[in-house]
C-alpha cells in the first residue's frame, strides 16, 4: 500500500480513553519567591538597626556640632528605593502567576484529545479505524521503503512511500501484516528508510506519529508540554490536534 501525501481530517476514529489528572494544589514556594521574602525580611532588619543607630546619634550629638542632615536624608531615600523596588517585584509575581494560572486552565483542553507530533512509536488499539502517521524528506530520494515495527523491531508491513521533499506525507496503513492478516493491538514504530540517487548519500527523514494527552505540565525550562504516553512533548512540537 503506498502513502499518500492528503490528511486524515475529521476521518480520525479511536476508542475513548479515560485519563487521570493530578488534582492536588502544591503550595510550595519557588526560588523566586523565596528570594523575595528574605530580600523583604532582610530589608526590613537592616532599616530597624538604621533608625537605631540614627535615632542613638541624634541622641548623642554634639549641639554645637549637630549631625549633617544630607547623609541621613540619602539614606532613608536610598532605603525608600528599595522598598519600592522590592514590592514592584512582588506584585510581577503575581502577575505571572495569575498569568500561568489561567494558561494551564486553558491547556486542560488538551487532555483526552489525540494529537500528532514528531516521533516514530505510537499505540495501536483495538477498533482504531485509522492511525495519522507521516513524514518529511529532508531532499528529494530515489526510492522511499516505510516500515512498521512491532514491539520486538519485526517488521510486520512494508510499503513504498513518496519521495519528493518539502511536504508530509501521510502513511495510510491498514493494520495489517505483509500477508494481509490483521496484527494484535500493541505498541508499534514508524521507520523510513529512503534511498538517494547518489551512492553514499544520506537523506535525513522526519517521522511523524501520534498519541493520547495523559498529562500537562512543564519542563525544567518553562517551557509546557503535554504527556503522550511515557513521552514528554512540547506544545510547540505539536502538528496537529484532533
Amino acid at each position: 500500500m503506498a502513502t499518500t501525501n492528503t490528511d486524515y481530517g475529521s476521518s480520525w476514529n479511536t476508542n475513548q480513553t479515560k485519563t487521570k489528572t493530578d488534582t492536588s494544589t502544591k503550595t510550595t514556594k519557588t526560588a523566586d519567591e523565596q528570594k523575595l521574602d528574605t530580600a523583604v525580611k532582610g530589608l526590613g532588619d537592616n532599616f530597624e538597626h538604621f533608625l537605631k543607630l540614627l535615632t542613638t546619634q541624634m541622641q548623642n550629638q554634639d549641639p554645637l556640632k549637630p549631625m549633617d542632615t544630607n547623609d541621613m536624608t540619602k539614606q532613608l531615600v536610598d532605603f525608600a528605593n528599595v522598598e519600592q523596588n522590592i514590592g514592584t517585584n512582588s506584585r510581577l509575581d503575581k502577575l505571572l502567576k495569575l498569568q500561568n494560572a489561567s494558561t494551564n486552565s486553558t491547556n486542560l483542553a488538551y487532555l483526552g484529545r489525540t494529537v500528532t507530533f514528531e516521533g516514530d512509536g505510537f499505540d495501536y488499539t483495538q477498533g482504531m479505524t485509522a492511525a495519522p502517521l507521516a513524514y518529511e524528506l529532508e531532499k528529494s530520494a530515489k526510492s522511499v521503503r516505510v516500515d512498521i515495527l512491532d514491539s520486538k523491531n519485526r517488521v510486520v508491513r512494508s510499503m513504498t512511500g513518496e519521495t519528493t521533499a518539502g511536504t508530509k506525507h501521510v502513511v495510510n496503513w491498514d493494520f495489517k501484516d505483509d500477508g494481509g492478516n490483521a496484527v494484535q493491538p500493541g505498541q508499534y514504530r514508524l521507520n523510513i528508510a529512503p534511498v538517494s540517487e547518489k551512492k553514499d548519500d544520506i537523506i535525513k527523514a522526519t517521522p511523524f506519529t501520534f498519541g493520547t494527552v495523559n498529562g500537562i505540565g512543564s519542563n525544567k525550562d518553562g517551557e509546557t508540554v503535554v504527556s503522550v504516553g511515557s513521552t514528554e512533548v512540547p506544545l510547540s512540537k505539536l502538528t496537529k490536534v484532533y
